[in-house]
């Protein structure tokens, strides 16, 4: 039996991809892998030969799940919720991509959705449904029915519909930036983050007073990632001020600060990222413009301040960077077909 990590280690997650198999094996391989969870059959225009990647964030009673796939047709029957017993929720959010389910019990049996980008939907693994994924990319919680049992009702009546009220968008951007957080997320953290994501499921999809104010963290957390969405639409655009970041999020000036007093404000952050965006780009070997032109392009109308800025958040210039990258050389490794710990079947069964 192997030792328990240390608490300060940092989170891994179990990783799938089918891309070191012959593009004629992708397919079982993963109908395989998923077969706690559903079963697969080739979507309407044939089976898809692009690599498939699923990575699963064991978080105790939950698991967060980051899929790329290129698209199937999926079904869990009666007689597979009862032998393959997983009666888990699972929140679904479209990154790219689309899907179409129907409900084959329960309060929605029946009952088709039809997803597009953007869409929040909740399902339930004790319900059987059928569908069909065209080519996505999707973010997914899985949620044990014991963590919420005296929610069951409220929920159930939500499964197999999409969230599209103000609190579900909230939601979405909570998975957003939870997603965002997991790289460094640490074994000792995670009891923390399980207590907020409760608090955000049960704000969001099943509101009480008390059950709003439990959720104050990860509020504060999505009008991050909300705020995160409109610095990085509006990179280019050097008249992004705190007080049109604030109008833009719905919150006041104050709030704002509160909010970004950890990055040391708002006008800090935004540039920070503007530098950020700038230096991924003179990282780029595909990049040809000039610096000043990339400089430009995120907001900077000086190349003289751009220069400053960059130097004394990284330490080195604009023009540094370029000559370094341009003679360093790239190398991009592969992923086994599985590797880590508990895979998501795994999970479900084991905290159901």
């Amino acid at each position: 039996m192997k030792p328990p990590p240390p608490s300060s280690a940092l989170l891994q997650p179990v990783r799938f991809s089918t891309e070191q198999l012959p593009a004629r094996d992708r397919f079982d391989a993963w109908r395989e892998h998923l077969r706690p969870v559903a079963d697969l059959a080739p979507a309407a225009d044939g089976v898809g030969t692009s690599a498939i990647d699923l990575a699963c964030w064991d978080l105790g009673s939950f698991a967060m799940c980051q899929e790329r796939n290129s698209g199937t047709r999926f079904s869990r029957t009666l007689r597979r919720v009862k032998t393959v017993f997983a009666d888990h929720w699972y929140l679904f959010l479209i990154k790219a991509g689309s899907n179409w389910v129907v409900s084959d019990g329960g309060w929605s049996s029946g009952q088709e959705i039809r997803g597009a980008p953007g869409q929040l939907s909740l399902y339930s693994l004790g319900e059987a449904f059928h569908g069909e994924m065209n080519p996505i990319e999707v973010l997914m919680l899985f949620i044990p029915r014991d963590a919420f049992a005296r929610q069951a009702g409220r929920l159930d009546r939500l499964n197999n519909t999409i969230i599209d009220t103000t609190r579900g968008q909230l939601l979405s951007d909570y998975m957003l930036a939870l997603e965002r957080q997991l790289p460094n997320l640490t074994h000792d953290e995670v009891p923390a983050i399980v207590r907020a994501t409760e608090a955000m499921i049960a704000a969001c999809l099943t509101p009480t007073p008390d059950s709003l104010e439990d959720a104050r963290d990860g509020v504060i957390l999505s009008l991050g990632e909300r705020a995160r969405k409109v610095v990085q639409a509006r990179l280019s655009d050097p008249r992004l001020t705190p007080a049109c970041l604030a109008k833009s999020i719905g919150v006041s000036r104050s709030a704002l600060y509160r909010l970004f007093e950890p990055h040391g404000g708002a006008a800090r952050y935004v540039r920070n990222t503007r530098l950020a965006a700038a230096h991924r780009a003179l990282c780029d070997l595909t990049e040809t413009r000039q610096i000043q032109q990339i400089a430009g392009s995120f907001g900077f109308t000086s190349s003289q301040e751009f220069s400053r800025a960059f130097r004394l958040r990284y330490g080195y210039s604009p023009s540094e960077l370029r000559a370094d990258i341009s003679r360093s050389t790239l190398h991009l490794g592969r992923d086994p077909v599985i590797e880590g710990g508990r895979t998501l079947g795994e999970f479900l069964r084991t905290t159901a």
